[in-house]
This record gives C-alpha cells, structure tokens and sequence, in this order.
C-alpha cells in the first residue's frame, strides 16, 4: 500500500515544513541575538566613544586652559619684556644724554680753564700794566709836584699863594687890588700884577684857571653878586688878553658869602673884598694834601 505523505497548505511537505521552520527559528533567533549583541556592542561602542570624548572634551578644557593660561604669561611676559625694553631703551637715552652731557660738561671745563688761564694772564698784564702805569703816575707826579712847587715858589713873590688838594690858589685882596666903589675896572697897578701871573702861568702848562669874585657885606645879596661876577670876568678877560688860552680859565662870583674872616669892621671888609685864582691841574688830580 502506498505510504501517505503529508503536504502542508502550501504545498511543501511537513517533514520539511517542519524542518524550514526550525530552520527559520534559528535564523531569527541568530538574528535577534546578533542584533541583540550588535546592539550590545553599538551602545557599548557609544558608551565608549561619549566616555573617550568626555575624556577628550576634559584634555581639551584642561589644554585649553593650560593655553589660556600659558598666553596670559605670554603675555605677561612680552609686556614685562616690553616694559624693560622701553626702560632699557629710556636708560640707553639717559646714558647717551649723560654722555652728551660729560662730554659738554668736558668741553666746558676745558674751556673755563682756558678761559682761566687767559684771565689770570690778562691779571698779570693787568697788574704789570697797573704797576708801571701807578709808577709812570707817581713820576708825572712827582714831576707835576716839582713844577707846582716852582710855581708857588714865583708866585709867592708876587702874590699871596696856598696850595690846595687839587692844585693852589692865588688870593688878590683889597690892600694889593683894589677896585673902586661900585666898580669893575682894573686899575694900572692891577693890570701890572696880573700881568706878572700870566707871565708865570705861561710857562706852565696842564693847568686850568679859575677866577672868584667876592664882595663884603655892605649891600644887598643881588647887588654884591653881579658885582663879583663883574670883578671875576674883568680878570679873566685880561688874563686871556696876557696870553692865557681862554678855554683854560673861567670866571665866577660869590657875592658876599665865603667871607675870609667874620667881622664888620673896615679891616675885615677889606680882607673879604678880594679875587682869587684858582691853579687846577689838568692832567692830575692830588688828593690828600694839606693847604700850605
């Protein structure tokens, strides 16, 4: 008899039904566990890829910051080198400046000692010059002297004659020159004593003459001057007619003031109407000498 066969509804025996069925269990439970393990694995991989990452992420910041940190003391340091470079450069400036400075400073105490040496050259000329200039001056001195002397000593025999710090003085009183009352006119006798003056007075040279006229006190200040001041040029423009260069002598009147002796008598009078010349040495001034 034949065997009977079991067919499933599409066809395919059961036998092998059964079979591909198990076979296709297999499948999908390989599958399942694959994609289990697969699954497994990927997130296990993700785990480890966030945890390699967080890792990365923690070596970046503390790079990150380790950068940071390392440009701000690069930064700190190039300020702090450009801070000492600038200070260098300023102390470079100072040390050139100062340089400058010693080396002017140099110059100049080379210069002032030059300048020194040329003053105290120009003092020892100076003193050398002063030394024979005062010497020259104490001989044209001593010379002038002489010559004042002498010419005291003539005009003594004619005139009454004192000397003075800067040269001596010739007094004309009433007794030996006298002018009439209210008068400014020389007399013959007074035309004859100046005259002996000139005469000596041309003889000298350097010297300078000074005429003053004096009144005594009969009369009003304004009447006495103008008569001194009269009396004064009236011997002076015959000094100049003897010879006498006129710019030498000049003439001027006191009046009444500057009387020789106090008094009103007729005799004290007499001796306060007067005209003195003056003798001035031209060339020299003489200090410190007593009247004679």
């Amino acid at each position: 008899m034949p065997s009977r066969t079991c067919f499933a509804q599409d066809g395919l025996p059961l036998q092998e039904l059964a079979e591909n069925r198990t076979t296709i269990g297999i499948v999908r439970r390989f599958l399942i566990v694959s994609v289990v393990l697969l699954a497994c694995l990927t997130g296990y991989s993700l785990l480890y890829l966030h945890q390699h990452l967080l890792a990365m992420d923690q070596k970046i910041s503390a790079l990150t910051k380790q950068v940071t940190e390392t440009v701000q003391i690069a930064q700190r340091d190039a300020a702090a080198i450009s801070v000492a470079s600038a200070r260098a450069t300023e102390a470079a400036g100072r040390a050139e400046v100062a340089a400058v400075g010693r080396a002017q400073a140099e110059q100049q105490r080379d210069q002032a000692q030059a300048a020194q040496g040329q003053a105290e050259s120009a003092a020892r000329q100076a003193t050398e010059q002063a030394n024979e200039s005062k010497t020259q001056l104490e001989a044209l001195q001593k010379q002038r002297q002489e010559e004042l002397n002498q010419m005291q000593q003539a005009l003594n025999h004619v005139v009454e004659t004192k000397r003075t710090p800067n040269g001596m003085v010739m007094v004309l009183p009433d007794s030996t020159f006298k002018f009439d009352f209210d008068s400014a006119d020389l007399k013959p006798r007074n035309r004859e004593l100046l005259s002996r003056i000139a005469g000596i007075l041309l003889a000298s040279k350097g010297f300078g003459l000074s005429v003053y006229g004096y009144t005594d006190d009969i009369g009003t200040k304004q009447y006495n001057q103008k008569l001194s001041e009269h009396r004064a040029e009236s011997v002076r423009d015959y000094l100049v007619q003897a010879g006498i260069e006129p710019s030498l002598v000049d003439a001027k009147g006191f009046g009444k003031t500057n009387p020789r002796v106090e008094g009103e008598t007729e005799q004290a009078r007499a001796i306060n109407r007067r005209v003195e010349i003056a003798v001035t040495d031209s060339e020299i001034k003489y200090t410190g000498l007593a009247d004679q």
